[in-house]
């Protein structure tokens, strides 16, 4: 009879041990929300769970690298746009200055205007979008790109692209050597040197062809900042779309479906009720109770 009312006694004990760990555990599940807070409440889907939250970081580096690349490339489209419109004030003043009859007052300001657009361009030669790195240096970006000596542009920059990763198979350059804006700024020069002596022939003959070739190829830059562009928005967009993914399956391996959550709380608490009752029992049941039974 001892032998007897001890195994009752534990294996009761234990019963009611068992209600008060699954109570305990699904009151904390409602609580947080997550089904999975240790490797050991499901050693499987913490595995997968870990692969997925590995590749949800790689898609956040590559949501950091597209909008660092667009913020370089944004600035570069403003840019090239910018120098558009200086190259087509360009050549309407040396259209202008090609005629002989300007008078002296009429060519000073012409003169003038060039003057500053070569300060203009150096702005935007030597920007730093970010305000630490200079946006046409190539990869010496802490290198200011373009330095004036004695009037003459030079391009200090490496002109090396900056390349970033997107995608695993794919990489971007995000910026544009500064080489042709220093070559632009001497161009100006020439024009403002004949604008100058008054030599009609070269402003028209050479200077004016010149600057309708450097409107072509700017206009060619700016459609490579578009082309880059898009590619960026169209690797953003699915990446988010698979982060959506991924996160979902992350979700259903470490969270609960509430309801569910809520009905096994509630059973894990009827549990506990009906095993302290009979726990109770057994515990009121004395050595003397036991003798008149047997």
């Amino acid at each position: 009879m001892r032998i007897s009312t001890y195994w009752q006694f534990h294996r009761m004990e234990r019963a009611t041990e068992q209600s008060v760990g699954q109570m305990t555990l699904w009151q904390k599940r409602v609580a947080t929300g997550r089904r999975v807070e240790q490797p050991s409440d499901d050693p499987v889907g913490s595995v997968h769970a870990l692969a997925l939250r590995e590749q949800v970081q790689q898609i956040d580096q590559y949501g950091r690298n597209i909008r660092e690349a667009r913020m370089f490339l944004q600035a570069t489209e403003q840019a090239f746009a910018d120098i558009g419109d200086m190259l087509h004030r360009t050549r309407q003043i040396v259209t202008q200055g090609a005629n002989d009859t300007n008078d002296a007052n009429a060519r000073e300001a012409l003169i003038q205007e060039i003057r500053e657009l070569k300060r203009r361009l150096l702005q935007i030669g030597n920007q730093r979008p970010d305000g630490e790195r200079y946006l046409f240096s190539g990869q010496t970006v802490h290198t200011e790109p373009i330095t004036v000596t004695g009037g003459v542009a030079s391009y200090v920059g490496d002109g090396n692209p900056l390349l970033v990763n997107i995608a695993a198979d794919r990489v971007i350059t995000m910026n544009f050597s500064g080489a042709r804006i220093a070559d632009l700024h001497n161009k100006l020069n020439d024009i403002e040197n004949n604008l100058l002596s008054g030599n009609s022939a070269q402003l028209s003959m050479v200077d004016l062809n010149d600057i309708e070739q450097f409107q072509s190829e700017f206009h060619r830059y700016r459609g490579e900042v578009g082309v880059r562009t898009r590619e960026l928005d169209n690797y953003e967009r699915l990446h988010l779309s698979r982060r959506d993914q991924l996160t979902g399956n992350l979700a259903a391996i470490e969270e609960i479906d509430l309801a569910e959550a809520i009905s096994q709380l509630k059973q894990s608490e009827l549990r506990y009720q009906a095993s302290l009752q009979v726990f109770t029992r057994i515990q009121s049941v004395n050595l003397f109770d036991f003798l008149r039974g047997g």
